[in-house]
């Protein structure tokens, strides 16, 4: 059995085990898997066919339920977030069973969701204190500083040798991977020791994946990032923001190749390139195919009608098969309708203000990280759904662990800005009794 397999076999068992103490390693391990999925890796072969995921995700429930005693009380907390998606997933099977083109199809989307939306219930809840909170952040990132070393090792032009589950091409992966690099810069600006050490080792590796992928929509999504940096980060911080992207453009301007800069060129000719062009003709088929069904096609029902709708294309998909909308948006608003896409910018919007939110009341809260990770979360978002605006990303798992590590971080937040006012209170009695 190769090595890679018996490494993940003992950090899965070790973080299984450990979720009977506390639930928050269930969450850390779910991550883990998500990274390492063993059908979708090389070694994956040399391990049983199991239900990696499902499993870990059962055994954080018992433990929950087994240790609810032991998470810590939150004064205020706030999980209205996650309403959005229990309305989401029951509109999708209201859907599914009343007009959905392809049924079997539709309720597998449902079910995903369903699914996504337990996981993500989970992740707020449990994280409750900031030392779990910040371990769930560092396996996701050790698991991103991870694809690049893969994609180092095995990959190519426009094929990384890696994948993840709801992303199994490389425009996938390096829109996730770009949604984690504000994170990796952040930490390594205002970081301890070893988290910078860590940061700096991985950038190199962060953006020779994102030029593997030569993924337009994940370059469209680290320029953003870079300019919402510049924006949004002020004082002594935006110099060294400043000094860190002037780093990751050097590294960029050394490791890109020309096909990359040739790929990247033809954004501003995209009515010349054909996978652009062809775009405008998909995003145009899915509006005339929402105008028809405006309540939505459910799951991949815009796949089964494309031929009809975007007959520019028919030849093509003939030949190699039928396309999708390529559009978060616009994939939304065709298998899920109108309501879907109240739903989703519901979800998106909610989100953002509870991220505002956290980076309002900084300074009631000591600790600067708050901010920091807001920000992140902020950017990281932001990036993934710009990559959307060109790809699907509505069943990325990503897009909803933010917004669970969003509605966590602000419960940590709230709770301890209580605590530091009842103390305050009680100090100020203490002095007037003297």
């Amino acid at each position: 059995m190769p090595v890679s397999a018996i490494l993940f076999l003992i950090l899965y068992f070790t973080g299984l085990i450990l979720t009977f103490r506390h639930p928050y390693f269930g969450v850390a391990t779910y991550i883990f898997e998500w990274h390492n999925h063993p059908p979708y890796q090389w070694w994956g072969s040399h391990l049983p066919d199991f239900r990696w995921s499902f499993l870990i995700s059962v055994v954080t429930l018992v433990s929950l339920i087994i240790n609810r005693k032991k998470l810590k009380p939150l004064h205020g907390a706030d999980y209205k977030l996650i309403l959005w998606l229990i309305a989401f997933t029951a509109w999708m099977y209201f859907i599914s069973s009343f007009f959905a083109i392809d049924p079997k199809e539709s309720f597998k989307k449902a079910e995903i969701f369903y699914k996504l939306t337990i996981q993500i219930f989970l992740m707020m809840y449990i994280l409750r204190e900031t030392k779990h909170f910040r371990f769930v952040i560092w396996v996701m990132l050790l698991g991103v500083a991870n694809f690049g070393r893969i994609a180092y090792e095995r990959g190519s032009n426009r094929d990384l040798g890696v994948i993840a589950p709801n992303s199994t091409e490389e425009n996938a992966i390096s829109a996730h991977v770009a949604a984690m690099l504000p994170f990796f810069g952040l930490y390594f600006l205002i970081g301890k020791n070893w988290e910078k050490v860590v940061t700096i080792i991985s950038a190199p590796f962060l953006i020779n994946l994102i030029i593997l992928a030569n993924s337009r929509a994940s370059f469209m999504a680290v320029l953003v990032i870079a300019l919402l940096a510049v924006i949004w980060i002020r004082g002594k911080l935006r110099w060294r923001v400043l000094l860190a992207l002037v780093g990751g453009a050097i590294l960029v301007l050394t490791l890109a190749n020309e096909q990359f800069w040739q790929r990247q060129k033809t954004i501003d000719n995209y009515e010349q390139e054909g996978s652009a062009s062809s775009r405008i003709y998909l995003w145009r088929g899915a509006i005339e195919m929402w105008k028809d069904h405006p309540l939505g096609l459910g799951g991949d029902g815009y796949q089964a009608l494309v031929m009809d709708y975007v007959p520019e294309l028919r030849e093509i998909m003939e030949e190699k098969g039928a396309k999708t909308v390529h559009n978060t948006f616009l994939l939304v608003l065709v298998e899920w309708g109108f309501v879907g896409v109240i739903l989703f910018l519901g979800f998106l919007i909610h989100t953002f203000l509870i991220l505002g939110r956290i980076r309002r009341d900084r300074f009631k809260a000591p600790s600067y990280r708050y901010y920091v990770d807001a920000v992140a979360i902020q950017m990281g978002l932001i990036g993934i759904l710009v990559a959307g605006i060109f790809h699907n990303r509505l069943y990325s798992e990503v897009i909803y662990w933010f917004g669970a590590f969003a509605v966590a971080l602000r419960n940590i937040q709230v709770d301890e800005i209580y605590h530091n006012s009842m103390e305050e209170l009680a100090l100020e009695e203490v002095e007037s009794i003297k």
